[in-house]
C-alpha cells in the first residue's frame, strides 16, 4: 500500500495523541480530531495495521456500563515512528519540535475554556477535563488538565477571589513553587467547600499532580505556571 497524505495524516494524528498520552488509540477518538466518521477512521486505520504502521490490542472501556466488554485500540509501529520521526542528527530537534507543537494545542484547547467561564455551564466543563483526562498519562498535560479543572472549580465558588489568588502565586519565586503554591490553595478550597463525590475526584487530581510536578523538568514547570497565570487573567 501506498501512503498516500491522507493516510500519513492520519498516522501523524496517531502518533500525536498516543504521544500525549501514553496510551494506545480509539479509532473514534481519532475520528473526532480529523473530523471523519469513526467507520471512516477504522478502516484506514485497519489498512495502516495491515501494512505495519499501526499494532491493535483489545482492552476494556472505561465508560461501558457493561463489565467486562473490550473495544480495539491501536498504537504507532517502529517502523512507523521511523517514517514520521526519521533516526537523523536533527532527531532530537525535531521531536522537541512536535512535542512543543503538542503542548501549544493543548494549552490552547483548555485556555478556551476560560474565555467565556461567566457564560458556561461549570458541571459539564468539569465533566469534560475528567473525561479527557481519564486518556491522559503524561505528566506534564495531565498538571495543565488538574490546573484547567481546578481553577473551573474554584471560579464557581468564588470568581472574585481569582483575582486574590492570582496575587498570592506571583509572591512564589519560581515557577515549580507557584505550582506547589496553586495545590496548597486548591486543597485550602476543597476543605471549605465539601461536595462529596466531586471534591473527592478533585483531591484525587490535586495529588496526582503534587506527584507530577516533582517529574517535570525545569522547562516543563515554567510552562505550567505561564499556563496557570494567563488561565487565571482569562477567567477575570
Amino acid at each position: 500500500m501506498t501512503l498516500t497524505q491522507r493516510r500519513k495524516q492520519f498516522l501523524q494524528k496517531i502518533a500525536i495523541l498516543f504521544h500525549q498520552t501514553g496510551l494506545p488509540v480509539h479509532y473514534a477518538t481519532v475520528a473526532q480530531a480529523l473530523g471523519v466518521s469513526k467507520w471512516t477512521a477504522y478502516d484506514i486505520m485497519k489498512e495502516l495495521e495491515r501494512e505495519d504502521f499501526l499494532y491493535s490490542e483489545y482492552t476494556l472501556d472505561r465508560n461501558e456500563k457493561a463489565p467486562g466488554r473490550s473495544m480495539v485500540v491501536f498504537r504507532p509501529t517502529e517502523k512507523a515512528l521511523q517514517l514520521l520521526y526519521p533516526r537523523t542528527e536533527n532527531a532530537a530537534e525535531e521531536l522537541k519540535a512536535d512535542k512543543m507543537e503538542d503542548w501549544s494545542l493543548i494549552r490552547e484547547r483548555l485556555l478556551s475554556v476560560f474565555d467565556n467561564l461567566k457564560n458556561l455551564n461549570p458541571q459539564k466543563i468539569r465533566e469534560e477535563l475528567l473525561e479527557e483526562m481519564a486518556r491522559v498519562e503524561l505528566p506534564v498535560v495531565f498538571s495543565a488538565y488538574t490546573i484547567a479543572l481546578l481553577l473551573t472549580h474554584i471560579h464557581e465558588i468564588n470568581s472574585r477571589g481569582m483575582a486574590t489568588l492570582q496575587h498570592i502565586l506571583q509572591l512564589a519565586p519560581k515557577p515549580e513553587l507557584v505550582l506547589s503554591l496553586f495545590a496548597g490553595s486548591a486543597v485550602g478550597t476543597m476543605l471549605r467547600n465539601m461536595k462529596d463525590t466531586l471534591n473527592s475526584k478533585l483531591l484525587s487530581s490535586i495529588r496526582r499532580f503534587e506527584e507530577h510536578i516533582s517529574q517535570c523538568d525545569t522547562l516543563e514547570h515554567k510552562l505550567l505556571a505561564g499556563f496557570l497565570n494567563e488561565a487565571i487573567q482569562r477567567s477575570q
